[in-house]
């Protein structure tokens, strides 16, 4: 991939001069992915994609490699975990513990309804105001709870990813939750997102099981029905990792930071700090004020 042919896919893809005015920042990194010569089946998508979700997807991708190898720590991608099964996960990052850490990545970008709103407040007023009630909030967490589920698993429960169960083997899916909520995320709502009402103050809940949550007998069948649905990612994902942009970041090319809650019924406090730290040496942890 050279230069060019990144300018010509942020083109084809509906990029603005905004995008393209990022390109001189964003080719220092696909050039340092291409150089390790690791990541050709990434940039070919990228050099040949014309669907803007699909392009800023990729994008997504290269930011989040970038931080890893220009810090020396390299990673694989598209990894099989089984031979015998179809699908790839995204990453794995071989830490310097042994642990070997398959991570698959998704954006998750703003409700297009959101998007629509705010577009035709600017085009009749310049300004647009929404707010977003605790109803609204509750289904942008479901939301984000969906897209999480669904790099696991298919619309009939049926697992699609991390079929390993190897020692020494950690599954985690990585989101891009910078856009959600109108960029307003926090760490309440991915504690939400993963063990539900328990884990927060009463002033965040949200009436919401989480992903990780332990069912409990005295608890509404739709609780249980919950539960079970959620059965395989409690059994095979070991955290989620939350990733979020630096402030002042630019469209194509920024820094990430993130949040990661670890599935409690898989991971110790022994395990997380084996992989943990090498983890967040590439990926700053976000503070909250």
């Amino acid at each position: 991939m050279n230069k060019q042919e990144l300018i010509d896919a942020i083109r084809n893809s509906g990029g603005k001069q905004s995008a393209l005015a990022e390109v001189d920042d964003l080719w220092p990194r696909v050039e340092l992915l291409q150089n390790t010569g690791r990541y050709g089946a990434l940039l070919s998508q990228l050099a040949e994609t014309n669907d803007k979700s699909n392009f800023l997807a990729l994008v997504l991708e290269v930011n989040f490699a970038y931080q890893f190898e220009s810090q020396g720590s390299q990673l694989a991608y598209e990894v099989k975990q089984d031979a015998g099964k179809p699908s790839t996960v995204d990453f794995l990052r071989q830490s310097v513990t042994g642990k070997r850490v398959y991570l698959e990545l998704r954006l998750l970008q703003q409700r297009k309804s959101i998007t629509t709103m705010i577009d035709d407040q600017l085009l009749k007023h310049g300004i647009y105001r929404l707010l977003l009630g605790g109803d609204d909030e509750k289904r942008e967490v479901e939301r984000l709870q969906g897209t999480i589920l669904a790099k696991v698993q298919d619309g009939k429960g049926r697992p699609i990813k991390f079929f390993s169960t190897e020692p020494d083997t950690l599954n985690v899916v990585v989101v891009d939750v910078s856009d959600t909520i109108l960029g307003t995320i926090d760490v309440y709502d991915c504690l939400l997102a993963t063990y539900g009402d328990p884990a927060v103050d009463e002033v965040y809940r949200r009436d919401l099981f989480g992903l990780f949550q332990q069912d409990k007998v005295e608890y509404p069948k739709r609780i249980h029905d919950l539960a079970a649905k959620y059965a395989h990612i409690r059994s095979r994902v070991h955290g989620v990792l939350f990733l979020f942009r630096e402030p002042g970041s630019g469209i194509l090319a920024y820094g990430l930071q993130q949040y990661t809650v670890w599935n409690r019924a898989l991971v110790t406090e022994q395990i997380a700090q084996q992989v943990y730290p090498d983890l967040s040496a590439a990926i700053p942890v976000r503070c909250d004020d």
